[in-house]
């Protein structure tokens, strides 16, 4: 009875108190974003069945977001990292994405696979993180870009089984790259302004599916740089899992947000559904940040969150954060 009475109380409080971090509804119907950017992952260019599917994803998001600013591919556009298969992605994405969009582009722990089914001679970490550079024309591995006036900051992992065998697929992020972004989060910042971040493998125990497929990320190393920015916005992949779910968007000081996958979809009981495809559609006004989630199957909208800005957390927010994340 005593928690029941509790749980009263906080609630009570919560709709007195207003103001909250997330709400899951645009305030000002018919306000034109900033800036939009849609978010996917997971294409995996190589087997021949994500072609269609993808052509299919960037054609929509023409549609739904005309003229958007910039694009992000969140890591595993290829199913093994080979050449031909960077190619094919270019190829799409060359022929269907926004005229003129910025490009951010993050590598996936499937870039490396070519290390691990198709075993060469002299074939190292390096070269494949050369290629990914190369074939997607990025930066490196782990960059920064200002996309009209806000900053977008690119990490990856930089190894995988072929340097160590105990890697597996977790995200390896060097010291030289933590103190990269420990200096690159401090550039222009405002609370009022959010920093969008990508990484493909999500930090352990955060998002949907990152119980199941984290990225090895469970020291404290990233969560600690990051939570000294409350603006911050974390988006990872990897998991495939599907983004109607509540923890798609997990906040814990700064927001994190799972971005689904575009080839398959799958379940947390392990089922593969071959036929879904799901994306983010993010957009950017002066106070805000709107996540709309996105089935490209069915042609519906199937989750939308508002994180509101300047990013500061009061008591309050905590509270209602405790609550949403159960």
């Amino acid at each position: 009875m005593l928690k029941k009475f509790i749980r009263l109380i906080l609630f009570l409080i919560i709709i007195l108190a207003g103001f909250p971090i997330v709400s899951f509804a645009s305030k000002e119907k018919g306000e034109v974003p900033i800036l939009q950017i849609p978010v996917i992952s997971d294409v995996h260019i190589g087997d021949g069945k994500a072609e269609d599917k993808t052509t299919k994803v960037l054609k929509d998001y023409k549609t739904l977001a005309p003229g958007y600013r910039a694009i992000a591919i969140v890591g595993d556009m290829t199913d093994c990292g080979l050449e031909e298969q960077y190619d094919k992605f270019n190829k799409l994405l060359e022929e269907n994405m926004s005229q003129g969009a910025e490009k951010i582009i993050t590598i996936g722990n499937h870039e490396f696979f070519e290390g691990r089914f198709f075993k060469k001679p002299g074939l190292t970490d390096e070269i494949l993180t050369d290629r990914f550079i190369r074939k997607t024309q990025m930066p490196g591995v782990y960059y920064d870009k200002w996309i009209e006036g806000y900053h977008c900051i690119v990490l990856g992992g930089e190894k995988s089984n072929l340097s160590d065998e105990t890697i597996g697929d977790k995200a390896i992020i060097s010291e030289e790259q933590y103190k990269w972004l420990e200096k690159v989060l401090q550039k222009k910042v405002r609370p009022d302004k959010p920093i969008f971040i990508f990484l493909h493998q999500p930090i352990d125990n955060t998002v949907y599916g990152s119980t199941q497929w984290g990225g090895g990320l469970s020291d404290g190393r990233l969560y600690n740089l990051l939570r000294e920015y409350p603006q911050a916005i974390l988006f990872t992949a990897h998991s495939h899992y599907p983004l109607n779910h509540p923890k798609t968007l997990y906040q814990n000081n700064f927001t994190m947000v799972n971005t689904g996958a575009i080839r398959y979809i799958l379940g947390e009981d392990g089922t593969v559904r071959s036929g879904d495809m799901q994306g983010l559609l993010v957009n950017v006004y002066k106070n805000r940040v709107e996540i709309k989630a996105r089935d490209f199957a069915k042609d519906i909208w199937i989750n939308q969150s508002t994180i509101n800005l300047p990013g500061k957390q009061s008591f309050i927010d905590k509270i209602k954060r405790n609550i949403l994340n159960r």
